[in-house]
């Protein structure tokens, strides 16, 4: 027998056998098939990789092996599992529902999708491969996500079946976000030490002055500028004073915490008299849940109406604050609008896509389940 007939028999065994494997159930190319769907295993090894990854945040300090723990009262192997096949099953579910509704992308949607599998694929392609997953599987993720988010557009997107009108996202952007200007006071002399009560006085009737010439006008970021000045002019004043105390025969120096001038309430160095101050200042943006630029801040901005003015102190520090209306920068609505749209709805779809999935005729492959162990993700950690 010729080399070339010897290499052909060869190839042809090999034929004959994987078909044999293919026949006696070890065809491990396939993790499920859904509704006559079948979802590459490459896909199911994508989506343990993120369940895996979920696991791990369930781990305490002492726990060394993420598949030794207990999740959510299950086994972690039980609960990655579990998550697995409800990702694999709404990957089918998103797939069908596209089709079902005849959304056809619109901006380039599936070309974006693609380059940036592609981009993703250079840093992570070696990693994935070594898990089983293909350039093909992971591309097959992206789309999904992309058809995912078209759908959820169709439903709450501005024209969709279950839109969300503009009072509603208003509402929720202002129950959750406040725009305020704020001057940060401290409660300390240039020194660094804390004020006591005639000190504390001395600066709340400041700001007293401070908004005073604010609601007649004044530019707020010119009366921040100046208190800033102010104070670190203190400081310069206490460290000077030191530096003298130290170089004299028992002379001491006294620093006191001094008081504004009479015409503009504050100790004016003339360095904020050079800006210009007249371009829009939109202020800050800030969280309800949040705790900066402090918590007494936040609270109180939450309580206050537009246009109002609030002196509060927390600790060793005094604000001023101003409420601006949210949306007085005219960008701010439709910048935020997609989010918003999602925190208000991202639940409600998730329980829409359950539905979907509740009559599904699944199988999974478990002899890819027992090839693709969950024990190689941690091993390629």
């Amino acid at each position: 027998m010729s080399f070339n007939l010897k290499k052909a028999a060869a190839a042809t065994a090999a034929a004959a056998m994987a078909l044999s494997m293919t026949a006696c159930g070890k065809d491990t190319s396939w993790g499920a098939k859904i509704d006559g769907s079948i979802l590459r295993a490459g896909i199911m090894i994508y989506y343990q990789s993120n369940e895996i990854s979920q696991a791990y945040s369930y781990m305490s300090e002492t726990d060394t092996n993420v598949l030794d723990i207990t999740i959510e009262d299950q086994p972690a192997r039980d609960w990655i599992n579990a998550k697995v096949e409800k990702d694999m099953r709404e990957y089918a579910a998103v797939e069908s529902k596209f089709d079902e509704l005849g959304i056809v992308f619109q901006n380039n949607e599936a070309e974006r999708a693609t380059l940036n599998a592609d981009q993703w694929w250079e840093y992570l392609g070696d990693y994935y491969e070594n898990l089983g997953v293909s350039k093909q599987s992971f591309l097959d993720t992206s789309l999904n996500s992309t058809k995912r988010s078209a759908i959820f557009d169709y439903y709450y997107g501005e024209n969709g079946e279950k839109a969300v009108s503009d009072d509603e996202i208003k509402d929720y952007l202002k129950e959750n976000y406040a725009r305020i200007k704020y001057i940060r006071m401290e409660l300390k002399d240039g020194e660094g030490n804390i004020l006591k009560t005639d000190g504390k006085a001395e600066i709340k009737e400041m700001a007293e002055g401070y908004i005073e010439r604010a609601k007649g006008g004044e530019s707020f970021e010119k009366i921040s500028d100046e208190y800033d000045d102010y104070y670190a002019a203190l400081v310069e004043a206490a460290a000077a004073a030191e530096n003298n105390d130290t170089s004299s025969e028992g002379g001491a120096a006294v620093v006191t915490i001094g008081g504004p001038n009479e015409e503009s309430g504050t100790t004016d160095t003339g360095d904020s008299s050079e800006k210009n101050y007249d371009t829009p200042n939109y202020g800050t943006v800030v969280n309800k849940d949040s705790t900066y630029p402090a918590a007494a801040v936040i609270e109180k901005a939450f309580e206050m109406s537009d246009g109002e003015y609030v002196y509060v102190e927390e600790y060793e520090t005094a604000y001023i604050i101003y409420k601006m209306d949210l949306f007085a920068d005219e960008d701010y609505f439709e910048n935020n609008r997609i989010s918003a749209v999602h925190n208000l709805k991202d639940d409600e779809f998730s329980d829409m896509i359950s539905g979907w999935t509740s009559s599904q005729n699944v199988v999974i492959n478990t002899d890819a389940v027992n090839r693709y162990k969950l024990e190689k993700h941690i091993e390629q950690g």
